[in-house]
């Protein structure tokens, strides 16, 4: 891992700024390093920055294996993770941000901090050591750790990950003494480092005992005694409400330096950066029926609000005036999600199993483009589509004949003309036609991707970006949690909610268990409502051309929030709950969170009855002759990185030695193998 190497690097971007508050402000020759120059308060904001860009890279690629997101492209590495056949090149964004980026910082942190007396730096420095290291341990099992970043060390041994989780505790034990006493009145004040809380003690004190709670639950699997601690430790932490939430907050900015470990600018949501950024990244089928249509049960008088804005919308039947520079009339599609498990419509095979979605669709403005007008050939028709009537059926359900397009049924083909206004792929697949219902995830920041204004993070981006950024066509209005200025949710009210609600069920005291259920809901409508007024409080609601997305950005009417906690998509009364019920909702409250992908794990997917309507997904090529059957038929790990594979090859090898299954540190069969606390059978 060449640690010390690294640990230099690190510094020289450490010594880049005096303030969390700009990333910007550099009063330092980042070319001469030095540990010493280095204060504590100039560490930790960019420990918290690192942890957290490793955190957003891994909330995306694991839920991309929990069926929340999908990939336009079934052949990219990320999309492997969404067919469940994984591979090495998934693993390094998150390993290396965490180890060179936020890790071998945090021992210089802490003994700089104990020379200074700044016990309250001592404490955020082992609360993230504890959430970095706990979050390896959940991506990829066994990992260095007691010699990880010792300075010295540059080929660590690996540690189980039991031993890791049980050190992480005493840590948070650690943190929470530490906390608990004012520090010296000399030291540095925690508030002229810390991004997260602003100094608050208290706010990282109530940190460090819902991480244990989290741990002890994800840990339940194993002992059922652990659930009485993770209840006793969220009622340890002193969360009350929503108001409580711990949250990292993000912005979206013009210019920036970039991030040494993958080039991205500090500044914006670090599930941006994974998640939205590109235009290949969609939401899948399963999610978006959890928002539309949760188990089977929608109420179309009742329906969820969190729906408009959890998925993105995009602009479509738009009329352009006659000299084809301006909307004059539009709707707006809500993303259909793509579904990885059966076929839409008239389709032979779910999508995926046909081919690649196209991640871009191009607008129709020019009558004399020629580019507008498509041949679709029955013979390519006849590979995707059960008949050229299906086909035509598909494109009338998102274009309206004479306004969208001119549809011509030819002996051999099929003919379309794109109407100005309509977006079409240009391409003669016939394949591609129905993708607008695929809605961009992407969100438009200012650095990276040239967005409108700071406060328009909507998608612009087509096969004519300059079109759609001047007419203003709204490509996707992103998503809650995606967007370049969205939040990170550390651990939120709600979360502690549903881990009661799930503790008090296993137990068998369905009235504490409802009660704690329908507060979880309850708060993650909350949560949601502090940020999109946020937006609107700073004119998102608005875009920079002037149309309304305020169904996206504007904060959820109350009255609809209680037809919909009335509705049938949730459970009413103790008698007919179910651990479905709580882990499903925990699950859309959650967001984009990697620890959805520790309990879906923990209850073994969908083969326990706990996430329903869920499937294998049906484009799953490759792993045939190593996937098992029963549980070890799911994802479970990881495989360690080429970080691990190049430079401590003989202890990552070591390490799998103990599993009779594994051949090698790139063995195909890692995926499947569970991580310590995966073991067991679960006990409900």
């Amino acid at each position: 891992m060449k640690k010390i190497l690294l640990s230099l690097m690190c510094i020289a971007l450490l010594l880049g700024t005096t303030s969390c508050k700009d990333w910007l402000d550099v009063n330092t020759d980042p070319d001469s390093p030095s540990a010493e120059t280095a204060t504590v308060d100039v560490r930790l904001p960019w420990i918290q920055y690192y942890y957290m860009y490793a955190w957003g890279n891994a909330c995306f690629r694991t839920n991309l294996t929990t069926q929340m997101f999908a990939m336009a492209s079934r052949t990219a590495t990320n999309s492997l993770l969404m067919e469940w056949d994984y591979a090495q090149g998934h693993s390094t964004t998150a390993y290396q941000n965490w180890f060179i980026g936020a890790a071998c910082n945090i021992p210089y942190l802490y003994d700089a901090a104990d020379k200074e007396g700044a016990s309250h730096y001592k404490a955020a420095a082992l609360i993230i050591e504890a959430m970095g290291s706990v979050l390896m341990v959940d991506l990829f099992g066994e990992m260095p750790h007691a010699e990880a970043c010792d300075g010295a060390t540059l080929a660590p041994s690996y540690d189980d990950g039991d031993v890791i989780y049980a050190t992480c505790l005493l840590y948070l034990d650690e943190a929470i003494s530490l906390l608990s006493s004012p520090q010296d009145a000399t030291a540095t004040p925690l508030a002229k480092g810390d991004c997260w809380f602003g100094g608050d003690a208290n706010k990282w004190k109530m940190l460090a005992h819902l991480m244990k709670a989290r741990m002890y639950m994800t840990m339940s699997k194993l002992d059922d005694s652990y659930i009485q601690n993770a209840i006793d430790c969220i009622n340890a932490s002193g969360m009350k409400s929503h108001s409580d939430d711990l949250i990292a907050t993000f912005a979206n900015v013009e210019s920036a330096n970039t991030c040494f470990t993958v080039g991205d600018a500090y500044g914006p949501c670090t599930i941006w950066d994974s998640a939205a950024w590109g235009t290949g990244q969609r939401m899948n089928r399963w999610y978006v029926n959890l928002l539309t249509n949760f188990k089977k049960k929608a109420d179309p008088t009742k329906p969820d609000p969190r729906a408009e804005k959890l998925l993105p919308s995009a602009m479509y039947h738009v009329d352009l005036n006659e000299a084809g520079n301006q909307i004059v009339s539009y709707e707006w599609l809500l993303d259909e999600g793509i579904d990885c498990y059966a076929a839409d419509g008239g389709q032979k095979a779910a999508r995926h199993v046909l081919g690649n979605c196209n991640a871009t669709l191009t607008p129709a403005v020019s009558q004399s483009d020629a580019a507008r007008i498509r041949t679709y050939p029955n013979s390519s028709i006849a590979n995707s589509y059960k008949s050229v009537d299906d086909f035509v059926a598909g494109v009338k359900k998102y274009y309206r004949e004479g306004k969208d397009v001119k549809i011509t049924v030819n002996p051999d083909n099929v003919q379309i003309e794109y109407l100005p206004g309509a977006m079409m792929v240009v391409d003669n697949e016939p394949l591609y036609v129905e993708d607008i219902k695929y809605v961009q995830l992407a969100g438009d920041g200012l650095f990276e991707c040239g967005g409108l204004a700071a406060n328009d993070v909507n998608c612009y981006r087509s096969g004519s970006n300059a079109t759609t950024r001047s007419l203003g066509y709204v490509q996707g209005t992103g998503s809650f949690y995606t967007r370049p200025d969205s939040d990170g949710d550390i651990f939120t009210y709600a979360e502690a909610c549903f881990i009661k609600a799930e503790a008090y069920f296993l137990k068998g005291n369905k009235g504490e268990a409802l009660k704690a259920y329908r507060d979880g809901i309850q708060a993650h409508f909350d949560r949601m409502n502090v940020k999109l007024n946020e937006w609107k409080g700073k004119g998102s609601c608005t875009t920079a051309r002037g149309f309304d997305v305020s169904f996206a950005y504007g904060p959820m009417d109350a009255q609809a929030i209680s037809k919909y906690m009335g509705s049938n998509a949730v459970c009413q009364n103790e008698g007919e709950l179910t651990l479905s019920d709580i882990m499903m909702q925990k699950f859309i409250a959650m967001g984009p969170n990697y620890q959805n992908w520790n309990d879906m794990r923990k209850y073994d997917y969908y083969d326990k009855g706990v996430y329903t309507e869920m499937q294998e997904p049906a484009y799953r090529p490759g792993t045939t002759s190593t996937i098992g059957t029963g549980r070890s038929f799911f994802p479970r790990r990881w495989m360690h990185s080429t970080h691990e594979t190049n430079y401590n090859n003989a202890h990552c090898y070591e390490s799998y030695a103990k599993y009779s299954t594994i051949q090698g540190a790139t063995d195909k069969s890692i995926p499947y193998v569970p991580v310590f606390w995966d073991a067991e059978a679960p006990k409900f």
